[in-house]
């Protein structure tokens, strides 16, 4: 099975609303053997270093019924002990509004249990791997 990331990537400018920096917001559809299989949110933060806030929405794309959906959420750098980037389960969609599409949002503590936590971890290593400006940013030096 392989994972491919649709050409239609939108990367979007905002203000993060805790520290009221800018940052970037790549979002993408991941598929699966040619069929949509995942929705990811990239946020490009400078909070403790650069890190990335990652949230993907896994389920059923060909209809407007969310109830399937579940999302995931992580934290994406530098964390002590480390000589990497690290990554870390979060609370999904926790910068996000109520919106139905992600679903069920697990609580850290619920995707560490979670039966499709591999398809998340298979999903984070195949972004990290493949889209150059979460690379970049997460490989630039630290603003201050």
């Amino acid at each position: 099975m392989t994972l491919t990331t649709a050409p239609n990537l939108q990367i979007a400018e905002h203000s993060c609303p805790d520290c009221a920096q800018p940052f970037r917001r790549i979002t993408g559809f991941i598929h699966r053997d040619d069929a949509p299989y995942a929705v990811f949110y990239a946020s490009c933060h400078h909070h403790d270093g650069n890190d990335v806030l990652l949230d993907a929405v896994f389920g059923t794309w060909d209809r407007d019924d969310h109830s399937d959906h579940v999302t995931f959420g992580c934290r994406i750098g530098p964390a002590p002990g480390q000589p990497g980037p690290a990554v870390q389960l979060m609370p999904a969609a926790a910068s996000f509004g109520p919106e139905p599409l992600f679903g069920r949002r697990l609580t850290t503590d619920e995707a560490a249990g979670h039966p499709r936590l591999d398809d998340f971890r298979e999903l984070v290593q195949h972004v990290l791997s493949t889209n150059t400006v979460i690379a970049a940013h997460l490989a630039a030096a630290p603003q201050p």
